[in-house]
């Protein structure tokens, strides 16, 4: 009997797993370029498709190559694959260009083009996984941006600004907040928020060191830490976690504040971000300071601090 679980098991398993799209890929065309880089490259890309386990990589018969559509769509059909993937390499003014074609063998329709300038060959893996993760997403290579996995051939386009490995930056925040009745002036329980921050991002985390004011019949300043996790890896991404801040007051004195929550943050392969995120809050004080529960909701939008520039010319953080 545990022999025969053993194998049910194992075959729902077999079951369960997700199919695998077979694809022809043919070494891409030389133009400019030696053979021993075109093989390289494919070699590279080969082994990120079928590193996706979206697809089986088919390899055509040695010394064939394509470079048409149609032919390429009567190869797949001939193979035994759904699709065929095929391009070329060329040297253009001291840089290279890969440019591919994903081919329908079906109905031999084009399902994806794309061309982009090739960074050093220490960063084609990482442009051979977001090829692949482009083609199982049926995007350009542009939409596959991640902080942190920016390429060189990148930096400078017209709106990506340097590698995300950490984002350091001036958070500029404005909000609302409300808190139960507990302090003597009725208006205190609505209150106008403007902070200044100093942001940490990872890949991974969101730390805001904020200093800011609130807008009420008295004067009122605040401190806080708040730190948070990132799960997301795209331009817009969620994020949540809470922290604290000291709230001081003219008259009533000062208040602990307690805050957890979450929100988004976007564009976080540019040269700034924008925030929007909302909080629960406890604020505990004196018998004449704010008490009880609350909510805070913020806006903001964060500019790169500045910092200096590494000697490869590949900003670790934001400059």
């Amino acid at each position: 009997m545990p022999k025969v679980r053993s194998v049910i098991l194992l075959l729902g398993l077999c079951a369960a797993a997700p199919a695998q799209t077979r694809i022809l890929l043919y070494d891409f065309e030389a133009r400019g370029v030696d053979v021993s880089v075109i093989r390289a490259n494919t070699q590279v890309l080969r082994d990120a498709l079928n590193g996706t386990y979206k697809y089986l990589v088919v390899d055509p018969a040695p010394g064939t190559f394509c470079y048409n559509m149609l032919a390429a769509a009567d190869s797949a059909r001939h193979y035994g694959a759904a699709q065929a993937l095929i391009g070329n390499i060329m040297s253009i003014g001291g840089k290279q260009f890969l440019t591919y074609q994903l081919v329908d063998a079906g109905s031999s329709t084009l399902m994806l083009a794309d061309k982009f300038e090739l960074p050093p060959m220490d960063q084609f893996p990482t442009m051979a996984e977001r090829v692949a993760a482009a083609i199982v997403k049926k995007k350009p290579l542009a939409q596959t941006i991640e902080p942190g996995n920016v390429l060189e051939t990148e930096v400078n386009g017209p709106a990506l600004g340097c590698q995300r490995k950490p984002y350091t930056g001036i958070l500029l925040t404005v909000g609302y907040g409300y808190f139960a009745p507990g302090r003597q002036s009725s208006s205190a329980t609505s209150l106008f928020n403007l902070d200044v921050a100093l942001s940490l991002e990872t890949q991974r985390t969101l730390t805001m060191l904020q200093i800011g004011c609130v807008v009420s019949e008295e004067p009122e300043f605040e401190y806080g830490l708040l730190s948070h996790y990132v799960p997301g890896k795209g331009d817009l991404a969620p994020f949540y976690g809470g922290g604290l801040s000291i709230s001081g007051f003219a008259s009533s004195g000062d208040a602990l504040i307690f805050y957890a929550g979450g929100g988004v943050i976007g564009l976080r392969t540019y040269n700034f971000r924008f925030l929007a995120a909302a909080y629960l809050s406890l604020a505990t004080g004196g018998s004449e300071g704010p008490s009880g529960p609350g909510v805070r909701v913020l806006f903001g939008v964060s500019a790169p601090s500045f910092c200096p520039e590494p000697a490869t010319g590949v900003g670790s953080c934001c400059i």
